[in-house]
């Protein structure tokens, strides 16, 4: 006599093997689009908080000094977005050396039309021909950056 598994025993395993199956898998596919799902809303989110968004480099002074110089630059919020923030400034040298702002930041009251002043100290700039140009960045790109001083 041969034993076996009887052909109903057979199939009701197959069957939960395969509904076991179906709820693991589809259980990893909701979550793996929910989240996805959220990180895209996250990022459009973002974007569309960041349109017409916009900051300008007014104007840039170099008080120079005998080894150290002092650099100025006057930032304007010249966008419709009343929640633009400074994230990030640098001053640039005719040698590719970069120099952070001695002002604070971030600078979060940058609402729209405010102009904030942001300030460069011992950034080894002797004289206006060794400026390069200065960066400033916002929570929303791009970037501005201006090549030429005003007083040089």
């Amino acid at each position: 006599m041969k034993k076996g598994v009887s052909p109903l025993v057979a199939s009701v395993l197959l069957i939960v093997i395969v509904v076991s199956l179906v709820a693991l898998i589809s259980g990893w596919i909701t979550s793996f689009f929910t989240g996805t799902r959220e990180t895209i809303t996250n990022r459009t989110d973002t974007s569309v908080g960041c349109t017409g968004a916009s900051a300008e480099i007014e104007s840039v002074y170099i008080l120079p000094g005998n080894t150290t110089g002092v650099v100025i630059a006057v930032v304007r919020n010249n966008g419709l977005l009343d929640t633009n923030n400074i994230v990030a400034a640098q001053v640039y040298n005719t040698t590719g050396s970069n120099f952070s702002s001695s002002t604070a930041l971030p600078i979060t009251d940058f609402s729209r039309g405010a102009i904030k002043t942001i300030r460069f100290e011992n950034a080894s700039l002797t004289n206006c021909s060794v400026f390069s140009h200065v960066i400033v960045s916002t929570k929303c790109p791009p970037a501005s950056t201006k090549r030429v001083a005003d007083n040089c």
